[in-house]
């Protein structure tokens, strides 16, 4: 090649370079406005009902804004391209599940995995056909969610679901599979475990409001084994029920049986409080006839006794004056001496001696038999 050719290629070189540099930076500018105009990116977004949105100043210049702004307002929202970027999240209630063997909406279905399988404390395996989390992403922590987590739903799988199957799994699991058949149990854990997701979950921007779990489910033997402890139960409460009947119709006999013993009592402290009040009666009217008796007694005594007090003072002056006659007498036959007494025996003495007879008496000098002392006479 000939030094000519060389020096006219290179001339035709610079002119083409000449030509490129006029056209690159209209070229990349339309390429530019091109990707604007037809991308998600071009300057206006709208916010949804149900969601909120958050602008990002990517150049680090206040000039742009804060770093990260929530806007919970809907409509449109502007922003500068590739000096700002908008992100929205769905703030609406959601139910996140777990059942069967998950995905069943699609592999880009974060709310669905397969179901729960806990390991209780005495080693044994249970399962929950279904479990149902309601949640939501709480609207003014919508930046932070983003921050931990990244964009769109990746908040479900990176923090919802590592969570949700982790707490669950350490409240249930505290339990043997006896005690977390028992509803109340299951029901006391899923309170614990609504508790401490929303502990944890707080922080990280989602609120859960509910937690629906169905029956734990076991092999087929444990199955058995709680069917029969859940039949024994039931009997149990069956007969505790009827001990319970039987101890309410005790309680009620008892008490009929109180209501008609005291109506009895009752009517008999009436009977009783009547003949009282007939006998005080009956006293009342005795002592008052005993006492009209005793004061006509007592008056008939006074007047008896006045009047032999009256006639033994007119018996006592009567007797005193015959006394004072006999003393007379007395002192008269006295005062005749002792011819009065030997006229006195010759009155009466006398004449008395005619009629006695006497024989004198001597004293046998032989033993007299007794048998023949009244032999001829009568006996």
């Amino acid at each position: 090649m000939g030094l000519k050719e060389v020096l006219g290629r290179l001339q035709g070189g610079q002119a083409r370079g000449g030509a490129l540099r006029r056209w690159l930076l209209p070229g990349i500018a339309a390429i530019l406005l091109l990707s604007v105009l037809f991308s998600d990116h071009s300057g206006v977004a709208e916010v949804e009902p149900g969601e909120v949105a958050v602008k990002y100043n990517n150049t680090g210049l206040g000039l742009f804004g804060e770093p990260a702004s929530v806007v919970k307002e809907q409509g449109v929202l502007t922003f500068l391209p590739l000096f700002q970027r908008v992100e929205k999240l769905d703030v609406r209630p959601q139910i996140f599940t777990m059942e069967g063997t998950g995905g069943a909406k699609g592999k880009e279905d974060h709310n669905n995995i397969k179901r729960l399988t806990v390991r209780a404390n005495d080693g044994s395996n249970f399962y929950f056909e279904r479990v149902e989390i309601h949640y939501q992403v709480i609207p003014g922590m919508a930046a932070e969610v983003i921050r931990q987590n990244g964009r769109g739903d990746d908040y479900k799988w990176r923090a919802l679901q590592v969570h949700s199957r982790e707490l669950l799994r350490d409240e249930f699991g505290r339990h043997s599979f006896l005690e977390i058949a028992d509803p109340s149990t299951y029901g006391a854990a899923n309170a614990r475990a609504k508790e401490a997701l929303n502990t944890r979950l707080a922080p990280l921007g989602i609120e859960v409001s509910n937690i629906l779990i169905s029956k734990p489910k076991f092999d087929d033997r444990v199955e058995a084994a709680i069917e029969d402890r859940q039949e024994a139960e039931q009997e149990v409460q069956v007969q505790e029920e009827k001990r319970n009947k039987l101890r309410q119709q005790r309680g009620n006999r008892l008490q009929q049986v109180e209501q008609e013993k005291n109506a009895e009592f009752q009517q008999l402290n009436a009977e009783l409080v009547a003949r009282k009040q007939l006998a005080q009666n009956a006293f009342i009217a005795a002592r008052r006839e005993a006492d009209i008796y005793f004061i006509e007694k007592e008056a008939a005594g006074v007047a008896y006794r006045d009047e032999k007090v009256t006639r033994a003072k007119a018996n006592e002056v009567a007797y005193r004056k015959q006394a004072e006659g006999v003393v007379a007498q007395i002192r008269a036959v006295g005062e005749q001496g002792a011819d009065v007494l030997n006229r006195e025996i010759a009155e009466h003495v006398f004449p008395q001696l005619e009629r006695v007879s006497a024989s004198p008496f001597a004293q046998p000098t032989t033993p007299v038999d007794i048998r023949h002392i009244n032999a001829g006479g009568n006996p």
